[in-house]
């Protein structure tokens, strides 16, 4: 890295690694802490009193409190103390610049993470850091300058072109910037961050339909980011993560479709903290769709043992028991959750759509109209109840219940409610409104490619075209 020393020269003057005096080890509390980590850092504290120049127990004890918070004052000085027992470590050195860089001290960040590259040249985490926060400094040119260097020896680096195509950018090199983000982005195509940079980058040199395709990525990938191999950090996610966060990038992945990685980062969540309420209400679902239904049950008993009341968990578990084809039990699930929440929409819906595949029509449509009561733009609920009144001869309410299920925003349930209002007008005797609605039923399943149904709708315009010619 011949480049590090002019890049740390800036910020020699007043070295943080080791301060003219030792700091004494600050008090800790753990009652304060998250109850997953309370026995940790009794243990870690524990083992620094007892060993107060043991640079291991000291940096433990800071390795446990940054796990917890990453911007804790004494865990920057647990590492200054590991620092003064064992100064030719890297692993205290990095440690300590995290700390002070959360703290949003970023000179003495730079100088601590020079210092520590002396000791370990070869560690790209560290070096992709340096890069960042030189950029955060404003000392853009250092940044970029060192960023250069760091491609040219590592030039699979995504999280290397992704730092140095935002340097480019801050030092006005719009096209090279663009370039080191679309490298990125070959390197890891999921790379969020990476795409949405790109995005910008295009949407300013003026290409429009280029930049949407970039942002487009993004949404789909917004919280993927490429592996840096981190070993340093690894350990440090070992001791904890925070539950809350484990459990927003669950919503986002599920959100996306993934699955059972949202599953898995649910299920991480409570691995730190079992008392997470919504992670186990997300997990009734997240398993219900995964057709894992065993698992979700689990979580259900567990989600209203810790909250009884909880409208979402009866809800959800309605939700599976209706896929398990458990019909009573669902029906009995949805009912609770009305008691708990007697405007729940979905759930008088649901609970509906349960009495109508069991003859209890009156009942039925009851439900579907309480649905609507409590959420007037639901079109599924509209579609319900339409079906309901068509069948009983209706038409004409039918028809217009029907037609406020179209503004739905579900493209796959848009060629069925088409189809059923083409359906509901030929009923009714007005074949030119039918026939126009299931044309355009024909002309929407057939952009989805939902087979099945497109050839029902073929089916019907060729019987009515069969009774014009007869």
């Amino acid at each position: 890295m011949l480049l590090l020393p002019l890049a740390a020269s800036a910020w020699s003057a007043g070295s943080s690694g080791q301060s003219s005096s030792l700091p004494e080890l600050p008090t800790v509390n753990p009652e304060g802490l998250p109850p997953a980590m309370r026995d940790k850092v009794r243990e870690a504290y524990a083992a620094a009193r007892a060993n107060s120049e043991d640079p291991a127990a000291n940096g433990k004890l800071g390795m446990v409190l940054h796990a917890c918070q990453p911007a804790d004052e004494r865990a920057e000085i647990c590492y200054r103390r590991a620092r003064r027992f064992d100064p030719k470590s890297f692993r205290w050195a990095y440690y300590l610049g995290l700390v002070q860089a959360a703290r949003g001290n970023t000179g003495e960040a730079i100088s601590t993470l020079s210092e520590a590259l002396r000791l370990d040249p070869d560690y790209l985490p560290a070096q992709v850091k340096l890069g960042e926060w030189l950029l955060a400094s404003g000392s853009t040119q250092e940044a970029q300058a060192l960023l250069e260097g760091i491609i040219q020896r590592y030039p699979d680096s995504a999280q290397a072109y992704y730092v140095l195509g935002r340097a480019r950018r801050a030092n006005e090199d719009l096209k090279g910037a663009a370039e080191a983000f679309r490298r990125a982005c070959e390197l890891f195509p999921y790379f969020g961050a990476a795409h949405y940079a790109l995005g910008l980058a295009y949407k300013q040199l003026g290409q429009d339909d280029r930049a949407g395709e970039e942002f487009a990525l993004f949404k789909a990938h917004k919280y993927d980011i490429p592996g840096t191999g981190d070993r340093l950090q690894a350990e440090l996610n070992e001791l904890y993560i925070n539950p809350s966060d484990q459990m927003d990038l669950g919503v986002e992945l599920a959100r996306q479709g993934r699955l059972e990685q949202a599953a898995a980062a649910h299920e991480k969540a409570l691995e730190t903290d079992p008392r997470l309420t919504r992670a186990h209400i997300n997990l009734i679902s997240l398993y219900g769709r995964l057709k894992q239904y065993e698992q979700a049950e689990q979580h259900y008993q567990e989600a209203v043992r810790q909250d009884p009341d909880s409208e979402e968990s009866h809800y959800n578990y309605g939700v599976l028991l209706t896929r398990w084809g458990k019909h009573q039990e669902a029906e009995k699930a949805f009912r609770n959750a009305l008691a708990a929440d007697p405007q729940h929409a979905e759930a008088h819906n649901n609970l509906g759509d349960l009495l109508q595949r069991r003859g209890r029509l009156a009942e039925a449509e009851a439900e579907f109209r309480r649905a609507i009561e409590s959420r007037p733009a639901f079109p599924q609920a509209h579609f319900n109840l339409g079906r309901i009144l068509v069948n009983q001869g209706n038409h004409r309410e039918g028809i217009q219940e029907l037609l406020k299920a179209l503004n739905t925003e579900d493209a796959d349930s848009q060629p069925s409610y088409l189809y059923a209002v083409g359906a509901a007008y030929v009923r009714a005797g007005d074949k030119e409104n039918g026939v126009r609605y299931l044309r355009l039923a024909r002309e929407k399943a057939a952009a989805r490619r939902q087979a099945k149904l497109l050839e029902s709708i073929n089916r019907d315009l060729e019987t009515l075209k069969a009774r014009d010619g007869r």
